[in-house]
């Protein structure tokens, strides 16, 4: 394993590889979206030079090494393998084909990284499970817990899926981060009030700003809408074991669709993990 390697799969527009890059890690990026890993070549130019950076053009999913489809969205955080999640809304913009990788695969090439950050819409578990004949895993990682098409549902069983298969790999320590404000959430508080939808998101926006202030104040870097934030010890709270990660999990799903005009894919929260 490498001390000083982070992988990004899912990179987007760079948020986070950016953060990752200004504290110093060796960072590999990786999207399906062309557009994407362009946009990381002219932004990161100066790591490249310096193969800090290395940015990489695959579909990470279940499969290796085979062509597959692609689907890019109108609104390009909703890129996805899954069509249903690319096309929330009507907004599918085009299909694609792209390489695929497995993430084993990514690993047994570059190396076990120190922290792996996975963001791919909706494959995230499928992501998951191609580690599992892996002898060692990233100390930390982060993974949606859950992501699905505007027309999908899960039930409680169903959304617990990323969180066991995380346990099933050996991670024992949890954390669940509210993305929209990075909020570690707890078996203690009530993050989602009940309120009007409109005052909802006032609240949890100017919960994001603070968080983030501070954030810059502890951390040192000012995270934009949409990263996914900091990672491992310089995340706030507390680890919880499995259990009560279950526990927290449940109750704040339940506290989010119990709110007026709830998104049915609206719990948008990531699970930290650690060992």
């Amino acid at each position: 394993m490498s001390s000083n390697l982070i992988i990004d799969v899912g990179m987007h527009q760079g948020q986070d590889t950016n953060f990752y890059l200004a504290k110093g890690f060796r960072v590999i990026g990786i999207d399906a979206d062309i557009h994407s890993i362009n946009t990381a070549k002219e932004r990161f130019k100066k790591y490249i030079d310096t193969n800090q950076f290395i940015p990489l053009h695959y579909a990470i999913s279940d499969v290796d090494h085979e062509m597959v489809l692609f689907n890019i969205s109108q609104e390009s955080i909703w890129n996805s393998l899954n069509v249903d999640v690319a096309n929330r809304h009507a907004s599918l913009k085009d299909t694609v084909s792209v390489q695929s990788r497995t993430l084993a695969s990514i690993f047994e090439e570059y190396g076990v990284p120190h922290y792996c950050k996975i963001d791919i819409e909706g494959y995230d578990d499928r992501c998951l499970q191609t580690l599992v004949p892996l002898q060692e895993l990233p100390t930390y990682i982060s993974v949606e817990s859950e992501c699905i098409g505007d027309a999908e549902s899960l039930s409680d069983q169903d959304a617990q899926r990323t969180l066991d298969s995380l346990h099933r790999l050996g991670y024992q320590r949890f954390k669940l981060v509210d993305q929209a404000s990075l909020a570690v959430l707890t078996d203690s508080d009530k993050f989602y009030k009940d309120s009007t939808q409109l005052l909802q998101k006032v609240v949890r926006k100017l919960h994001g700003i603070q968080l983030r202030q501070h954030l810059y104040k502890t951390v040192g870097h000012r995270f934009t809408p949409g990263s996914s934030g900091p990672f491992g010890e310089w995340l706030a709270g507390t680890w919880s074991d499995y259990d009560t990660a279950k526990k927290i999990l449940h109750r704040h799903r339940h506290d989010y669709f119990n709110l007026p005009k709830a998104l049915n894919y609206g719990f948008w929260c990531d699970w930290h993990a650690t060992f």
